[in-house]
């Protein structure tokens, strides 16, 4: 079978460029249920406990490694076809920076408000869900990126210092 996906290449090369050491986040987004999201301006989060009033403890993927998900917003905004269904990718923060493995390469820490997180090494993939919420070309577009090194879906990471972050916060690069 001949893979055709690199012509989603040339989708995400006309997408907006991220800043590599200092991003910002762009939306707060809280899982409060199955298809059920709350956009608040702050998040609390904890180390083993992730995002407070999240559904991820109770998700049967949830786990170490995975407290909370970070998304591109301009890949988001690109698959999710605008603002108002952003939400619904499930991803605790999305921003703008970028999170391509060479810029944030496993155990690169993120300072954002009073909040330290330690990028995961597990990969964040297109679930189901993800499918029928955006479509199969969207899943393909952003695996395809993921498996060239973009992390088109997304970064997982482990919260290392709990605290409070807002929307707007500065997203500060910690370089090992």
């Amino acid at each position: 079978m001949v893979d055709l996906s690199f012509r989603f290449d040339r989708w995400y090369d006309r997408l907006p460029r991220s800043p590599q050491d200092a991003g910002r986040v762009h939306r707060c987004v809280v899982r409060t249920g199955p298809g059920r999201r709350d956009t608040p301006e702050a998040l609390v989060l904890a180390p083993g406990e992730g995002v407070a009033g999240d559904a991820w403890k109770d998700d049967p993927h949830g786990g170490p490694g995975n407290e909370v998900s970070l998304m591109n917003v301009h890949v988001l905004r690109s698959v999710a076809g605008g603002e108002e269904r952003m939400a619904l990718s499930g991803d605790n923060l999305q921003v703008d920076l970028d999170l391509s493995e060479a810029n944030l390469p496993a155990g690169t820490r993120l300072e954002i408000g009073e909040v330290l997180l330690r990028v995961s090494e597990q990969p964040h993939r297109p679930c189901r869900r993800f499918v029928e919420r955006f479509g199969a070309t969207a899943a393909k577009r952003v695996a395809r990126a993921n498996r060239i090194g973009r992390r088109g879906r997304g970064v997982l990471c482990t919260v290392e210092r709990g605290g409070r972050l807002c929307v707007g916060d500065a997203i500060r690069v910690i370089r090992a």
